[in-house]
């Protein structure tokens, strides 16, 4: 990032100081406190990541409400409102992957596919990059959400038949997935930053690219060196 900026001639803002640094750090003291609540109580045994997210959704909205008086209670009623369309198209999205995921699994869907591609007699290499390719292009299309719910039934028993240990194929998914939302010409957070900064999509196309292949070659990387997904398995 620093290179290109300085490529791009992007202009510097003004050096901070550490009193700035301190008073910044002070006022979102209350903000950062977030962070506290929900590894300290995880850590430390209080409550369960779920409840976690629970609890600092609650201690999120005091600190709006009473300390930083940011939200009234009719903005609360419209968080609550909009929290709850979110919601419901998640729970949506999960129920119809459920239906989906007993579909495939009474079909026989993934054993076929399984025996085909073991027909084919791919060696490993081959078939991670196939399905690099594929999850690229799925990426481009889907939010990461609603595919990973899809397609992981359908590919986790592809990759644990080659010997692919199913942590590290969730890391290679999630990163697939993650690049495919700003690659062209369909990534989603493309058109995120054409609604944002009213730039031609070409403009974005072109500004990404550098980006795109510094992520590329990080997956070939995370892909074909397991160990560096693994490493905290292995202690």
């Amino acid at each position: 990032v620093l290179t290109y900026a300085r490529k791009k001639g992007v202009p510097l803002g003004r050096r901070g100081n550490w009193g700035e640094v301190w008073k910044t750090s002070k006022d979102a003291s209350w903000s950062i406190g977030t962070l506290v609540v929900i590894f300290g109580g995880i850590y430390g045994g209080v409550f369960t990541p779920t409840e976690a997210a629970g609890v600092a959704v609650v201690y999120s909205m005091f600190v709006t409400m009473v300390i930083y008086r940011e939200v009234d209670i009719f903005r609360f009623w419209k968080i609550l409102v909009d929290a709850a369309f979110l919601i419901s198209q998640i729970l949506l999205i999960v129920t119809s992957a459920g239906i989906y995921s007993w579909l495939l699994t009474t079909s026989g869907i993934p054993q076929h596919i399984v025996a085909s591609i073991n027909s084919l007699h791919l060696p490993k290499w081959e078939l991670l990059l196939i399905l690099n390719v594929g999850l690229l292009a799925a990426g481009s299309f889907l939010e990461p959400a609603p595919a990973i719910l899809v397609l992981t039934p359908l590919l986790l028993p592809i990759v644990q038949n080659v010997g692919v240990n199913p942590i590290h194929f969730g890391i290679i998914m999630a990163v697939n997935l993650s690049i495919g939302m700003y690659t062209p010409p369909f990534g989603l957070n493309l058109f995120s930053s054409q609604a944002i900064f009213d730039a031609p999509l070409s403009r974005i196309y072109s500004g990404v690219l550098p980006f795109l292949l510094l992520n590329f070659i990080a997956l070939l990387i995370i892909t074909y060196i397991p160990s560096i997904s693994m490493v905290l398995l292995h202690h």
